[in-house]
């Protein structure tokens, strides 16, 4: 049970950076590994990009090859852009390909080589969204590519029909585990810990927080709760005492913003508050709530992958209204853990600001409600917070 203490901090502290928008890097295209992945030569050194947004078929499935070829013929040897935003699966960059400022994903989408992935929205903006979403649309109702095809098969659907025949086939020959097919391992991969060496902020591996997080495996033991407003801050919250606190520098529409994270336990439970202020690109508060839950979800999925839970993810999505703020609280389903969560958030002065508390634990007590229930939002600060 301790191992859940650790696995809840972990999780929890890699949705520090869920709100990050993508920083870029320039390259070479010297690769083409698929209709999705390719490889950039940047600072003297091969890197790995699987395109964010798009979803090509398999190399083995009916247009996949095609799609290869396509995405060849766009960049193979030319320099593009990538706007990249974290870790794909593979543990590629994911992340936007631009060339000549023109969207590589978007054009795959539209000549039909490609599906828009419904996967990692939170790491394409509302805008791009629409765009890849109607560029699939066009590209079906002209037939153009695979949609010649009557009933195409999605490559997310093909693979989940491979793995389920590889495990048929394991059982019927006396139970033998099917094993991962690792990635293209011809080039070095970037990593999250090559990224935040690089200074570029990304969510933080497993690795690099276990040592900060010690407190996580000592035997569990009741707390004592108090009122938590931190120094400066304008919103109050009740929570676990003798946390950590923890805060990282994120690019955030185009400026370096400050988002902390508070990281509390009591008992088998773990309690975590987020907060961060930072301009707003003009979004609403529907749109940037929808993108917290996604990309909240991503981080708590990238926290727990070291555990093999990659399926991690809200559901029972509620809508409400905290002191004027727009918020959604929803259950987190499928996780090692359970948990439940809310998000609050408003533009104030033309700053976006966004609260974030959840809860992870091994069986919900009265505390769970209680804790999300005490967020208040108060736009004048006291002379004299109570801090923890």
């Amino acid at each position: 049970m301790k191992r859940f203490l650790l696995i809840a901090a972990v999780a929890a502290l890699c949705c520090l950076c869920t709100e990050v928008k993508a920083a870029s890097m320039f390259g070479k295209v010297v690769d083409v590994s698929s209709g999705d992945v390719i490889t950039i030569f940047n600072l003297n050194r091969p890197v790995r990009v699987k395109i964010i947004g798009i979803d090509a078929p398999e190399l083995d499935q009916a247009f996949g090859e095609v799609a290869k070829k396509h995405l060849s013929f766009l960049v193979h040897e030319k320099s593009v852009v990538v706007e990249y935003s974290g870790i794909a699966a593979d543990r590629s960059v994911a992340g936007r390909v631009l060339l000549n400022d023109a969207d590589i994903g978007a054009q795959m989408i539209r000549d039909g080589v490609a599906w828009f992935d419904p996967n990692n929205l939170s790491r394409l903006s509302a805008t791009d969204r629409e765009v890849y979403q109607q560029s699939e649309q066009a590209a079906r109702s002209e037939r153009r590519g695979l949609w010649q095809a009557e009933n195409p098969t999605a490559p997310w659907e093909f693979v989940k029909a491979r793995v389920f025949r590889a495990n048929t086939s394991a059982s019927l020959n006396g139970g033998a585990s099917a094993r991962k097919t690792g990635g293209d391992r011809r080039y070095a991969e970037l990593t999250n810990l090559n990224l935040m060496s690089r200074g570029t902020p990304a969510s933080p591996m497993v690795s690099t927080n276990e040592k900060d997080f010690a407190w996580a495996k000592s035997i569990p033991t009741k707390s004592a709760w108090q009122q938590f407003r931190p120094a400066g801050e304008d919103f109050t919250a009740l929570v676990p005492e003798n946390g950590q606190e923890v805060t990282k520098q994120v690019p955030l529409g185009g400026e370096m913003v400050d988002v902390t994270v508070y990281l509390a336990r009591d008992g088998w439970s773990t309690y975590y508050v987020q907060w961060l202020k930072a301009a707003t690109s003009g979004e609403s508060d529907r749109a940037a709530l929808g993108d917290a839950v996604m990309g909240f979800s991503m981080g708590l999925r990238e926290g727990l992958s070291a555990y093999g839970n990659t399926s991690c993810g809200p559901k029972n999505e509620k809508y409400i209204s905290v002191d004027g703020h727009a918020g959604v609280e929803f259950d987190l389903v499928s996780c090692l853990l359970q948990g439940r969560a809310r998000i609050v958030t408003k533009t104030v002065n033309g700053l976006r600001q966004m609260y974030v508390l959840a809860a992870l634990y091994v069986n919900e007590d009265e505390n769970v409600p209680r804790f999300l229930n005490s967020l208040t939002v108060d736009p004048t600060p006291k002379s004299k917070p109570r801090t923890r």
